[in-house]
């Protein structure tokens, strides 16, 4: 069976338990959905649906989590240019669980180049890993910054989605990797993830809308 085809399977199994379970509770199946969701997540990242299963992580205690999603940045990077130097250095810092000082290290590379999106969108990504995972008001600015500078860079859109759909936002999160799948050229490394994320997504929000109709009112 295709790994992406048993992962699948696997989601929509684990979603009509949790809905038996929480069915009463509106804000519980939307915490549990998203951390079903988190897990697909994870398999998309690593690209190896067929492997053997392992217990989900968070964000803030898994490094090969977070190396996977600095490895996606990476390949969205459109810098050629002296941007490559600064992010090698914070991504190797990234990738020990060192988020703060890899933000640390992008900053003085914005001080010599405030105009580089590729480092606004990673000194995001690493201040949202420095927040377990949460879009903090200095990410966001980040982020913005990036997009204001590119308004076609993907990066900023995939991980704000990220980190919407982290928060339970998931409509919030496909509007955006929608918008970042959009923006993929033929050959992006990083286009078939996404696009495999973007369907799981859109397969939880057909059954949180179906468990929010078949759930009674009190």
């Amino acid at each position: 069976m295709n790994g992406w085809v048993a992962l699948g399977l696997l989601s929509v199994f684990s979603l009509l338990a949790l809905a038996w379970f929480v069915r009463a509770s509106k804000g519980l199946w939307q915490i549990g959905a998203a951390a079903v969701l988190l897990g697909m997540t994870g398999y998309a990242l690593q690209g190896r649906p067929s492997a053997p299963s392992s217990p989900a992580k968070p964000l803030e205690g898994s490094e090969v989590a977070a190396t996977q999603l600095v490895d996606i940045r990476a390949d969205m990077d459109q810098s050629f240019g002296g941007a490559k130097r600064w992010l090698i250095t914070a991504d190797s810092f990234a990738k020990q669980g060192e988020y703060a000082l890899a933000a640390s290290y992008i900053q003085s590379g914005l001080r010599s180049d405030p105009k580089n999106a590729d480092l606004w969108s990673a000194l995001g990504l690493q201040l949202m890993l420095a927040s377990d995972g949460q879009l903090s008001a200095p990410a966001e600015l980040a982020f913005d910054k990036a997009r204001a500078i590119r308004p076609s860079y993907p990066a900023p859109y995939y991980f704000v989605g990220l980190a919407r759909m982290l928060s339970g936002d998931l409509d919030g999160a496909i509007l955006l990797w929608e918008k970042t799948l959009s923006l993929a050229t033929p050959n992006a490394k990083w286009k078939d993830v996404l696009e495999s994320q973007l369907q799981a997504a859109k397969a939880l929000q057909a059954q949180t809308v179906q468990v929010q109709l078949d759930v009674p009112s009190k």
